[in-house]
């Protein structure tokens, strides 16, 4: 991050419209929450839960990758605010911090940073007009090869506070009482402080999806087709996409149904010229019980053979999760959804059974892990900025287990991602590798100590490789933490971190070893 320095024109406008959403959202909880109330027991209800954080962090390498270690003592503020829950024709969660960092021997590397995650839906007209809406910011990786840390206090010179805004209005329902019907736009605005998409105003997306569905005189036979038009604007270069889409499905039982498709697509990803051709797949989707889920699809498309894998189940002390796909990614597109399968998704499907409202399941899901000291939603290795669409296989197992006194979760995640056609724009890990390979592992054990209090590992090890031998950067992990809760709204957690980085070419290799102490209370 840069120094923190009063606020430019530039971070001014992604502030007011991330201080927008936060404003929105609180009124609108506290309306609905002011009817939830008067409505009685037993009624939606909303959460609201403001936070203030305060965390200390003696490290004895604060600028990771300089030529010579220097120590420091960092002082780290973090006001946060979480709504949760669903009134009337409104729902969603949101959960927003501003960290801000002070350094007592650099004070010239003061920062701040905002980690957003919100997503809404809002019923305008009766079962007819809907609006979805998102909101990432998050602290990124520039480059995925250059040097790296865990734990964002750390100036590595080698971050970027990404934002990504989305907002998609629909409207479905049925045509003649048996066809149904969606239409849909999605608008994608992605941007940067620093790195390719601080390029312009970023990377703006675009989309119009349609759907129409029905029944045919056989009973378990259904039909849809479906059509989208996609377009991407980076620093002048424009991405297109169009795909139409016949689809069969055939419903065996209520438990398992099966579809084959047939189609075209275009796009201009490997050139400027749009090409065409034909596409073609089929898919399974099995769910034996409510427990367990099982999709599998595979289509024959313009880069070759794609595919999804996705498994999930779930018992009363675990959650499984196993993912494999492979697709294009254009631009900034990964930056728009949250990590695949996080600590807070396994212990979220884990307690679908003992608390059925999600509201509920969602505070008990956070509490678990404050109190666990696991970290909720922290990525193994970064997404990669890139330029250009390029094809991606992406594999993932996770899985939570707690019991009595032990929770634990491990995560194993791998990917394969090739650049489609040649090096273009400006310049970024796709420049100078035609495939980036990334794999990682993360893991958490954490031992309930007393009723209140927990000893948690936590252990993390990446890799990212290019095709150039300068690009090849490894980190690993460990830390050992102390947490406990001092109050009903308390929490308070002293820890040991070492951190080590291998890095190559011009990138230097470093450790850090540090002591961390922190304090969090809600209201």
């Amino acid at each position: 991050m840069r120094p923190q320095g009063g606020i430019s024109a530039g971070r001014f406008k992604p502030f007011c419209w991330i201080a927008g959403a936060v404003g929105l959202l609180v009124q609108i909880a506290c309306a609905h929450a002011q009817e939830d109330a008067a409505a009685g027991p037993g009624q939606p209800s909303w959460q609201i839960t403001p936070s203030i954080g305060a965390a200390l962090t003696l490290t004895d390498n604060a600028r990771p990758g300089q030529t010579r270690k220097q120590g420091d003592l960092i002082t780290s503020v973090t006001p946060g605010l979480r709504i949760d829950g669903k009134g009337g024709r409104v729902g969603g969660s949101l959960n927003f911090s501003w960290q801000q960092n002070f350094y007592a021997n650099e004070s010239r590397y003061n920062s701040d940073q905002k980690a957003l995650s919100a997503t809404g839906k809002a019923e305008l007209v009766e079962q007819w007009l809907f609006l979805d809406a998102g909101a990432t910011v998050a602290q990124s990786p520039t480059s995925v090869f250059a040097t790296q840390a865990v734990g964002n206090e750390l100036v590595t010179g080698n971050r970027s506070e990404t934002r990504s805004f989305q907002w998609s209005p629909y409207v479905q329902g049925f045509l003649g009482g048996r066809v149904g019907y969606e239409l849909r736009y999605r608008n994608t605005q992605t941007s940067a402080d620093s790195g390719i998409y601080a390029t312009g105003s970023g990377v703006d997306s675009q989309a119009w999806s349609g759907r129409l569905s029905g029944d045919t005189p056989l009973a378990l036979l259904g039909w849809s087709v479906s059509a989208e038009d996609q377009r991407s604007r980076f620093a002048g270069r424009e991405f297109e996409s169009s795909r139409t889409l016949g689809t069969l499905e055939y419903r065996f039982d209520p438990q398992l149904k099966f579809n084959v498709r047939a189609g075209e697509e275009s796009d201009n990803y490997s050139n400027f010229d749009l090409r065409k051709r034909t596409v073609s797949g089929y898919g399974l989707d099995w769910a034996p019980t409510e427990r367990t889920l099982l999709k599998l699809s595979r289509e024959q498309r313009s880069f070759g053979t794609g595919h999804l894998i996705d498994f999930s189940h779930r018992t009363a002390l675990t959650a499984w999760r196993i993912t494999d796909s492979k697709s294009v990614v254009v631009p900034a597109q990964q930056f728009t959804a949250a990590p695949v399968a996080t600590a807070y998704d396994l212990l979220f499907l884990q307690l679908t059974s003992l608390y059925p409202d999600p509201v509920e399941r969602a505070q008990a899901a956070t509490l678990l892990l404050q109190l666990a000291g696991i970290p909720a939603n922290s990525l193994i290795y970064g997404n990669i900025m890139s330029t250009q669409p390029f094809v991606q296989r992406r594999q993932q197992a996770s899985v939570a287990l707690t019991g009595a006194n032990n929770t634990v979760t491990f995560s194993a995640q791998r990917s394969s991602s090739e650049r489609i056609g040649p090096a273009v724009g400006v310049l970024n890990d796709f420049a100078l590798a035609q495939n980036i390979r990334q794999s990682g592992l993360g893991a958490s054990w954490a031992h309930r100590l007393t009723p209140h209090s927990a000893l948690t590992l936590n252990t993390l090890a990446s890799r990212s490789k290019g095709d150039a031998a300068a690009q090849d950067s490894r980190l690993r992990s460990l830390s050992l933490l102390y947490s406990t809760r001092l109050g009903a709204k308390t929490n308070a957690s002293v820890g040991l971190r070492r951190n080590h980085f291998d890095g190559a070419g011009a990138v230097a290799d470093y450790t850090e070893n540090a002591i961390t102490g922190s304090l969090t209370a809600s209201f």
